[in-house]
């Protein structure tokens, strides 16, 4: 907004408040004056804030920041020292709701100027000049002020703080006391205006005690946002399964029980629970209630949603308040919370006796937590890390370099509260040595560049937390080299007394005596990034049956702005959400699982019958890492089944696959027919084309899948040789 625009809206707001031209004959104008500049709502708004100002009424619309300055500054010049303390009061109330600092401190250093204010107050002198129940004279404010600034000097004592720097009602009770106690008080009260001093105390103790009055500011009011949902629809939606169970219904009730509202923190300690988890379900729930009744959406000053305000009010939290930020249920939502008996939801007090917050709901906070920071992914791709590594601790991250591989895993990595170490490989690795350490020629053992975050993972009092390894452009050296020892261990897997344990990692004796019997530990995750061009190193199929390998292909550079969510705290998870649950597919799966695990084996069999006649097909470890992956999507309902399988297909079958021979064409046809669902075509020239037609009209049942077959197939026709990799 510029200053033009600023000045000939507050020259037209203080005419239309004198009545001098009317507020749609101003809005005209001000439009006429700048078309590209301002909206018809916004003109009328700030038209009308001269005249909110006056009155010392605030709004907690948003506002323009230099305009509020502007619009105070010339009030306090032009009208004198009331208006100037309203309209202060008024922007000051914007000021707060909004939490806007900034802004605070420039009405703060405005209203010092014009004595308007004291630690963000009104200073004694103006709040007489404003007092509720009588209009006191200037000369009779400028007594009582006088009568405080001298009596030190009348009474001939020295105070430990001067009269008008107390803001405190306890410190003003003691001096008040004090005062009246001396000896000389009374013939001092006489004989200064015949009861200044103690008119002026008795008014000074009221004004400390207005200083202590915390305003509640709720936002947002209804004449800002309200999301029209009536006590009758929040019933429904009460009602509906799917949407109230033990978390939402355990959240909500904790809200309820505190009508006056809590914050967060509060809830936390009441029935210990994370914080951030409960941020993570009051946002989650709100998109919830968005999504079923496409209801209107409260906004930031940025413009980003706040899901929140479809269920909250909100303010900041006061003085000796928990939290910084209070939420208090709409009344709607709490007489139909009150209907519908929500507290048979209450959690139970105590942080065992909690429900724990589900799969998908963890999962949804990472991806808030991430999106918090700036990054976006492709949909579903936080879903398929999570799986990744819940399948195996071994996942690489395969792409163009600044795609936000090694950034996926810091940021997912925090959002769970799990330890992170980033190691970047090195050209010149050719054995283990690097990473585990060796014994040098003195006999003595070197270790590498991982054993010591190996050693503290596998500590006792570590194994509840995630410990994640980044291994950063692994592929810059011969990974079926230098990470041999690891690959050959983490096949080693097995239960030992309640825990997945392996074979030991090194063997030397020196070594054990300093790290003892070390094993890779079961809250490992090992994650490796790689950029696949002229200067890196393919992978042999030792390495990609070992690991899910997950592609960053797509990159959407333009942000948007809209949809940015609110800053999400990290979650405090245990290993837990990522300690893997199956290591034997005969014995770890239960038997309701049996029907289910036999359909996923003969929907690969199937393509397994294709990858033989290339040689190209998988055994039982690559199944039963499919397997896996498709179990734990089942138990956490995170994608559907035809899109967690897709994802296999592309993270376990097709990065096996390159070469020149017919053979290679051939499969690719058969595979994509398999992708497709019914497709029976390929018989012209062009197969890419052929298949990229498909894809474009029809509905595949393994779209990823087929979008990279038919990548591959051009390749092969273009250059006689093809592969997974870009």
């Amino acid at each position: 907004m510029t200053q033009e625009l600023i000045e000939d809206l507050y020259i037209r707001g203080k005419a239309v408040y004198k009545e001098e031209i009317s507020l749609k004959q101003a809005t005209k104008e001000i439009l006429n004056m700048y078309p590209d500049n301002i909206h018809e709502s916004s003109a009328q708004f700030y038209l009308s804030l001269y005249a909110d100002l006056i009155k010392g009424k605030g709004s907690t619309w948003n506002q323009n920041s230099d305009l509020l300055i502007y619009y105070v500054r010339h009030i306090a010049e032009e009208n004198g020292n009331v208006d100037g303390v309203k309209a202060y009061e008024g922007a000051l109330k914007f000021a707060k709701a909004k939490s806007r600092k900034s802004l605070v401190a420039s009405l703060e250093k405005l209203a010092a100027e014009f004595k308007l204010s004291l630690n963000g107050h009104l200073t004694f002198e103006a709040w007489l000049n404003n007092f509720p129940d009588k209009n006191y004279s200037e000369s009779t404010i400028y007594r009582y002020v006088r009568a405080l600034e001298k009596a030190e000097e009348w009474l001939g004592v020295q105070f430990f703080k001067p009269v008008l720097e107390i803001t405190v009602i306890e410190e003003f009770s003691d001096i008040d006391q004090f005062i009246k106690n001396l000896p000389n008080y009374e013939a001092v009260n006489q004989q200064h205006g015949h009861g200044d001093l103690s008119a002026a105390l008795t008014l000074y103790r009221k004004y400390v005690e207005y200083l202590n009055q915390e305003e509640e500011i709720w936002w947002p009011s209804l004449e800002e946002y309200n999301p029209g949902i009536t006590k009758e629809q929040w019933l429904e939606l009460l009602n509906d399964p799917e949407i109230i169970g033990p978390v939402w219904g355990g959240f909500l009730a904790a809200f309820y029980k505190h009508k006056d509202g809590a914050s967060c923190k509060q809830i936390g300690e009441e029935y210990g629970r994370n914080p951030s988890s409960i941020i993570g379900n009051c946002t989650q729930l709100g998109k919830r209630i968005y999504k079923e009744t496409n209801c209107p959406i409260g906004f930031r000053d940025n413009g980003q949603n706040r899901y929140y305000t479809i269920m909250f009010l909100g303010r900041d939290a006061h003085n000796g308040e928990e939290g910084d930020y209070l939420w208090r249920l709409r009344s709607e939502l709490y007489d139909a919370l009150t209907e519908f008996d929500i507290m048979r939801y209450e959690w139970k007090v105590g942080e065992k006796e909690v429900p724990e917050i589900s799969i998908k709901e963890s999962v949804e906070l990472i991806k808030e937590y991430i999106a918090s920071k700036g990054f976006s992914y492709d949909d579903e791709l936080i879903e398929n890390f999570y799986l990744s590594l819940k399948a195996k601790p071994f996942v690489i991250l395969a792409g163009t370099s600044g795609t936000g591989k090694t950034r996926l895993v810091r940021l997912f990595s925090e959002a769970i509260g799990a330890k992170y170490k980033l190691v970047s490989v090195r050209p010149d690795w050719s054995d283990s040595s690097d990473l585990f350490g060796h014994v040098n020629l003195k006999g003595e053992f070197v270790p590498g560049a991982i054993i010591k975050y190996i050693h503290e993972a596998a500590e006792p009092e570590n194994l509840n937390t995630p410990y994640f390894l980044c291994l950063d452009e692994m592929n810059l050296a011969r990974v079926e080299y230098y990470l041999s020892d690891f690959l050959s261990i983490i096949e080693t897997r097995h239960r030992e007394n309640g825990h997945v344990v392996t074979d030991e990692i090194i063997l030397d004796k020196d070594a054990k005596d300093i790290y003892g019997k070390l094993i890779l530990p079961e809250n490992l995750y090992v994650i490796g990034t790689v950029n696949m061009d002229e200067t890196t190193f393919p992978f042999s199929k030792k390495v990609l049956d070992r690991a899910n390998t997950i592609e960053f292909s797509y990159v959407d550079l333009v942000p948007d702005f809209s949809e940015i969510p609110e800053v999400v705290e990290a979650q405090t998870c245990g290993n837990n959400l990522l300690k893997t649950e199956y290591i034997t597919l005969m014995s770890d799966v239960d038997e309701e699982d049996r029907q289910f695990v036999t359909d996923i084996c003969v929907e690969l069999q199937e393509i397994n019958k294709i990858l033989q006649s290339a040689q190209a097909h998988v055994g039982y470890r690559v199944r039963d890492e499919i397997v896996f992956y498709m179990l734990n999507n089942k138990k956490a309902e995170l994608l559907d089944k035809d899109l967690a399988f897709d994802n296999e297909i592309m993270q376990k079958i097709l990065p096996r696959i390159q070469g020149s021979s017919t053979s290679i064409k051939e499969m690719l046809c058969e595979l994509f027919k398999k992708c497709a669902g019914d497709y029976t075509g390929l018989s012209q020239a062009s197969v890419s084309e052929q298949m990229q037609a498909y894809i474009e009209t029809k509905d595949c049942k393994y779209r990823k899948s087929a979008e990279k077959i038919c990548y591959m197939m051009r390749r092969f026709e273009e250059d006689g040789f093809t592969s997974y990799w870009l």
